[in-house]
């Protein structure tokens, strides 16, 4: 699949502020064939689903795979999916909606699992039905996933004080968890090397953007680079960086503007200039909001 396509269908893409709290953009609930989606959608957030027990079938990118109780998956932002029963069968899925930024502080330690941004944001640009998203746990790893996934229901039923803090906790549990069992499910040199393609092309296209600031740089033709849609680029960006595309670049340019203040002589508008902002009001607007001063007392706070 390649996710360009994704951007020209006219199914809905559910912005996560429309599904999530913005103060805790986080969910989990219980689906069932009577609660399922049927309708083939995308959203913003990421989504692990476990099946409980039974068994139904899963859409996506237009490939249809049945998904049986242990079975664990993947949605990443703007992946295009939906949900389908099959016929005589009822199933239990425990479906977990959130932001990575759900997690706080603990954003780091998410983007530095290397193996979970893998599995769930890197894996699934990779079309081949085999390098799909999805895991069969073996019974111990279940039993350990369903008493998690319990906890968190719980405390999200109840929301008793401090009820955030236990569902961070217990999530980042589960993450770890995911971690090591997608080390473990990894079915060949191969499949690896198809990955860490993937993720090479990525860092790459932030080392474009480090060594280009000074360019007209479009979101489009950098994220081209990164083999990855616009919009899942800059996604990725927040859960690797910290920041989106466009806070990204600006820090970059605003970094490098600081550096030229300190070390050479340059006016301020030939160093706008050089860190590839074409008006000078705007240059001084981004610096002063980066920075909390104007370019000029920056300078003369440097020397």
């Amino acid at each position: 699949m390649k996710l360009t396509e994704v951007y020209m269908s006219d199914y809905p893409v559910y912005a996560y502020k429309e599904m999530l709290d913005e103060a805790f953009p986080f969910k989990i609930e219980v689906r069932r064939p009577h609660s399922m989606n049927r309708i083939l959608h995308a959203h913003e957030h990421l989504q692990l689903c476990y099946i409980l027990s039974g068994s139904c079938l899963h859409w996506v990118a237009g490939q249809q795979y049945v998904l049986t109780k242990g079975d664990l998956i993947s949605i990443p932002p703007y992946q295009e999916h939906r949900l389908e029963a099959r016929e005589a069968m009822d199933f239990c899925m425990i479906q977990v909606d959130f932001m990575p930024h759900a997690l706080d502080d603990s954003l780091r330690d998410l983007a530095h699992l290397q193996t979970f941004v893998d599995f769930a944001y890197i894996r699934p640009l990779i079309g081949e039905a085999d390098l799909l998203p999805k895991m069969a746990l073996p019974p111990s790893t279940q039993t350990v996933v369903e008493n998690l996934l319990q906890v968190i229901l719980t405390e999200w039923e109840t929301q008793e004080e401090g009820y955030r803090l236990a569902i961070k906790a217990e999530l980042l549990k589960l993450l770890v968890i995911t971690t090591r069992q997608y080390k473990a499910h990894a079915q060949s040199h191969q499949d690896n090397h198809r990955v860490a393609l993937h993720r090479k092309a990525f860092y790459e296209a932030i080392a474009y953007m480090e060594s280009h600031y000074h360019e007209e740089l479009q979101l489009e033709s950098v994220a081209a680079k990164a083999l990855m849609a616009p919009s899942y680029f800059s996604h990725m960006l927040k859960l690797v960086r910290g920041k989106t595309y466009i806070e990204l670049l600006t820090d970059i340019r605003i970094q490098a503007a600081m550096a030229f203040l300190k070390q050479t002589d340059l006016n301020v508008t030939e160093i706008a200039t050089r860190v590839g902002y074409n008006h000078i009001s705007h240059f001084n607007r981004t610096f002063k909001k980066h920075t909390g001063i104007t370019p000029g007392d920056y300078r003369k706070h440097h020397i």
